[in-house]
């Protein structure tokens, strides 16, 4: 075999051999995390009568005081947000009163940016998904 062949030879089997022994090391001491998931309500309900060691009796009847106050906390929610939107774009028109045209654009990307990172958070999402791009549910 010739000088170059044993060369390229050399550097090929170092460079596999360097690419298994990087991926068995970096699936070894870096696993991938988990996807988070939010837990479904019925989820949170039974942890909480496991956790509690409620009866069944017990378990309807929290349950059923949980569902009365859950309706009345969305109710809630629903005001405090519609306030929190109208406050931000009070505040978005008071910033783009003193940008310049092109500074609005640009200003138009960035809301449009942070509005996918809010959505992915929103969906469970990790900030790496957020970074990868998004679809927001509050865009303009």
């Amino acid at each position: 075999m010739e000088l170059k062949t044993k060369t390229f030879l050399f550097i090929l089997v170092s460079f596999l051999l360097g690419g298994v022994a990087g991926g068995y090391v970096g699936r070894t001491y870096f696993p991938r995390m988990p996807e988070r998931h939010r837990p479904s309500w019925a989820e949170v309900q039974k942890q909480f009568s496991d956790r509690l060691k409620l009866d069944p009796a017990q378990t309807v009847k929290v349950d059923s005081i949980s569902e009365a106050f859950r309706q009345s906390f969305s109710q809630v929610q629903g005001t405090y947000m519609g306030m929190f939107h109208a406050k931000r774009e009070t505040l978005r028109m008071s910033i783009r009163a003193v940008l310049s045209p092109e500074q609005n654009k640009l200003f138009d990307a960035y809301i449009k940016e942070t509005g996918q990172r809010e959505g992915r958070r929103r969906e469970g999402g990790s900030g790496r998904q957020a970074a990868e791009g998004g679809r927001s549910t509050d865009e303009k």
